[in-house]
C-alpha cells in the first residue's frame, strides 16, 4: 500500500475566524450524537484564551489542539486529512512549548481510548494514576523529558544513577526494588561543586507510587535519598514542574555535601 504523503501546512495559534470552519467539519463528522462537537464550548473557550493551536492546510484549519499537553487536551484532525502528520505536528509543537516552560512531565487523558496508539508513537507511556489499572476509568499517558544538554560532552564524564522508588521504600524493613532507574553521564565542576547532567532526568508524580522517593548516587557515593518533594531533594537540584505533574533534575549541587 502506498504511504500517505504528509500534508503541507503550518501550525499557529487559533483565531476567531478559524472557529466557523472547524465547527463545520466537526458537525459533519458527528456519528449518532457522538463527536468532538459536543466539546464545542471548551473549544471556543480555549480559542478565546489563546490556548488553542491549529494546523493550517490549503483548505484552512484541518486540525486543532487545545490547552497544550494536559488533562484538558482536545486533539482532533479532520477525517479526510488523517494519517498525514497533522496530529504529530500539533503535538510536537505543543511539546516544545511545554519544554520551554519546564513542564518536563506531561500527562494526557486518552479519549477516545483508541488514541493510545498515537500517543505511544509520540513517546508517551502509561501513567499509573491508580493501583488497579484494570479498573481505572480513564486511560492516562505520560511523557518524561530527557532533554539533552549539548554542552555536557567530553572524555571526563562520570556516571550518575537516579533511582525512583515508591514511598514505602523509606519505611519498609524489606528491601524495595526501584520502580525506575536512570543512568546519566555528568561533568563535575570543582569550582561550583556541581554535576552537570548530559540529559535531564524527570520524575512523574504517579499516585501508584504515592510520594515518590529518589536516590541519587555518584561514584559509589549516595548524594541523597528521600522524598522528591522535600527540601533535601530540592537542595541538590530537583525542581517541581509548573504543571504539578512531577519534578526534574538538570544540575546536581553538592555545596553542603561532604564527599
Amino acid at each position: 500500500m502506498e504511504k500517505t504523503k504528509k500534508m503541507k501546512g503550518s501550525v499557529r495559534t487559533a483565531v476567531d475566524a478559524d472557529l466557523p470552519l472547524i465547527q463545520e467539519w466537526l458537525k459533519r463528522e458527528t456519528r449518532n450524537g457522538h463527536g468532538f462537537i459536543n466539546n464545542w464550548g471548551m473549544i471556543q473557550k480555549a480559542c478565546a484564551e489563546k490556548l488553542m493551536t491549529v494546523f493550517i492546510g490549503a483548505e484552512g484549519p484541518v486540525g486543532f489542539l487545545t490547552y497544550g499537553i494536559s488533562h484538558d487536551t482536545i486533539l482532533q484532525t479532520k477525517s479526510s486529512c488523517q494519517q498525514r502528520g497533522i496530529g504529530r505536528a500539533l503535538v510536537e509543537h505543543a511539546i516544545r512549548k511545554e519544554e520551554a516552560l519546564n513542564n518536563t512531565v506531561l500527562v494526557v487523558q486518552c479519549e477516545p481510548r483508541s488514541s493510545v496508539e498515537f500517543w505511544s508513537q509520540m513517546g508517551f507511556e502509561v501513567h499509573r494514576d491508580a493501583g488497579d489499572l484494570k479498573h481505572q476509568r480513564s486511560i492516562y499517558m505520560q511523557r518524561l523529558s530527557k532533554l539533552a544538554h549539548a554542552h555536557v560532552r567530553g572524555d571526563a564524564l562520570e556516571m550518575v544513577t537516579v533511582c525512583v522508588y515508591p514511598e514505602n521504600a523509606l519505611y519498609s524493613k524489606e528491601q524495595v526494588k526501584p520502580d525506575r532507574v536512570h543512568y546519566v553521564m555528568a561533568k563535575f565542576d570543582e569550582e561550583t561543586r556541581s554535576l552537570e547532567l548530559a540529559h535531564r532526568v524527570s520524575v512523574a508524580h504517579e499516585r501508584i507510587l504515592k510520594d515518590p522517593v529518589v536516590e541519587v548516587s555518584w561514584g559509589g557515593f549516595e548524594i541523597v535519598k528521600g522524598k522528591v518533594k522535600h527540601e533535601q531533594a530540592s537542595a541538590i537540584g530537583f525542581r517541581a514542574t509548573p504543571n504539578c505533574c512531577g519534578w526534574y533534575l538538570d544540575v546536581i549541587t553538592l555545596n553542603d555535601i561532604e564527599l
